[in-house]
């Protein structure tokens, strides 16, 4: 249900030369949140709070420490933990609050976060475990094989990949006996958002699977050998590297046709994307160099040296892009890569980007805001899921919600660089519209009209 954000005008295109200038501002849409960054030691001791995009540091904002840690899984913000995964390959929840620190499972082979906070984790006996809202679960039956790809699903629901001689799409619960689907190949594997369809690359194409069987599979021919998947937060489009072809292409998951790709000077061997689905960023198949890209108008806005690691670079939930830069780390404004913040020495760690905060901590533009909305009086207010230049994809989704019993509509642009957006609403006061995004269990903005 979630498209693209708005776009704003792209800087001029830039070269990999990092430009140093601090500059103020936002640094995406109007209606972005708070965003901070969690830094934890890879040789352990007490984790570190950053407001983001400047990364001004919070002093004693988290308590307690973490041994040697090898992975971060990931952040749940309504549960206000952080999980993280040792040296040892033990599963820590750290309470973000507390700063206590619980064993949740040992001997892991793979775990996830699932889009609702989530923590799924199989050991190395396959068998599952589940630590969903504080509540821990060890799962009675063991997958059927060891996972090679997994993914949260709706539901407290696992969809997990096995290869082998005889490779297969795996739905799992709890409660419920595993499904198996045979898939078609064994080339790079993505899921949607929440897991509702599957995505595996061979070398002719891309074969679209929905785990729980509902519908067929479908196969979009594609050449230049098909690599690197990723969904965009709606998943109505998926975005596909190659091997050899230069740039991405671009799947229309309801059509099944090619859709207008996105240029790139190398073929991607992975990608990232903006929570909200403004920023992609792609990593060349040689080179420690990540390309930013401007999605509402496919636009490469340039190329930053930086190692691709499993928590870094990133888009933060305000827009920011966290990433390495020699031994240190710094946030960019990803529509001019102009430098908003450094942390020297920090690139020996590892970080997460989150939307959790502290209490107290409201950031200056979140004040305003609040103010804002105080002296306005009654709204109006809307919950926005989506923005598009496509009116007619818009008008669709916006049908939709509407027939699923939610006040949707279409606002048409403002100006030349906004465009359609889809949206609940509208409501008098900003209490209630967070009250009806929090219930679409997926990522949502407010939006003020001419603020």
């Amino acid at each position: 249900m979630l498209g693209g954000c708005q776009s704003r005008a792209p800087g001029a295109p830039s070269s990999q030369t990092i430009v140093s200038n601090v500059v103020n501002g936002r640094t995406g849409p109007s209606g972005r949140g708070a965003a901070f960054a969690i830094r934890v030691p890879a040789a352990g001791g007490p984790p570190l709070l950053y407001r983001l995009p400047a990364l001004t540091p919070l002093p004693n904002a988290l308590r307690g420490k973490l041994p040697p840690t090898e992975r971060i899984i990931g952040v749940d913000p309504e549960a206000a933990q952080l999980f993280v995964r040792t040296a040892k390959r033990d599963i820590l929840a750290y309470d973000l609050e507390s700063g206590r620190v619980d064993s949740v499972v040992s001997d892991v082979q793979l775990s996830t976060l699932g889009p609702d906070g989530t923590l799924y984790a199989v050991d190395t006996k396959r068998r599952v475990t589940t630590l969903s809202r504080r509540v821990r679960l060890t799962w009675p039956h063991p997958l059927d094989g060891d996972p090679a790809d997994l993914f949260g699903s709706t539901n407290e629901r696992l969809v997990a990949t096995v290869g082998g001689g005889h490779p297969a799409l795996i739905v799992a619960a709890a409660d419920q006996p595993q499904a198996s689907r045979p898939l078609p190949a064994e080339g790079d594997v993505a899921a949607s958002r929440w897991g509702e369809m599957v995505a595996v690359a061979s070398d002719s194409g891309v074969t679209l699977l929905d785990p729980m069987g509902r519908r067929d599979a479908t196969f979009v021919p594609i050449s230049d050998h098909p690599r690197a998947l990723l969904f965009s937060p709606s998943g109505h489009r998926v975005y596909v590297g190659s091997r050899s072809g230069l740039g991405l292409r671009v799947i229309d998951r309801y059509t099944l046709r090619e859709i207008d790709g996105v240029a790139l000077p190398t073929p991607a061997a992975a990608m990232r994307l903006d929570p909200l689905g403004q920023w992609l960023l792609a990593r060349p198949t040689v080179g420690d160099t990540v390309w930013v890209v401007n999605l509402p108008i496919k636009q490469l806005v340039g190329g930053l040296p930086t190692s691709w690691l499993g928590d870094l670079p990133t888009i933060a939930a305000d827009g920011s892009l966290l990433l390495r830069n020699g031994d240190d780390v710094i946030t960019v404004r990803p529509d001019s890569l102009k430098e908003m913040g450094r942390i020297t020495g920090a690139a020996k760690d590892l970080w997460v980007a989150t939307d959790w905060a502290p209490r107290g901590a409201a950031t200056p533009t979140a004040a305003l805001a609040a103010a804002s909305d105080s002296a306005a009086g009654e709204g109006p207010l809307y919950v926005q899921v989506s923005v598009s230049r496509n009116a007619t994809w818009s008008q669709q989704m916006a049908d939709e919600l509407t027939r699923a019993g939610l006040a949707a509509k279409v606002l048409p642009p403002a100006t030349v660089d906004e465009g359609f957006r889809v949206v609940l609403g509208p409501y008098n006061t900003r209490e209630q519209a967070e009250g009806i995004g929090k219930k679409l269990g997926r990522p949502y903005w407010i939006y003020h009209p001419g603020q």
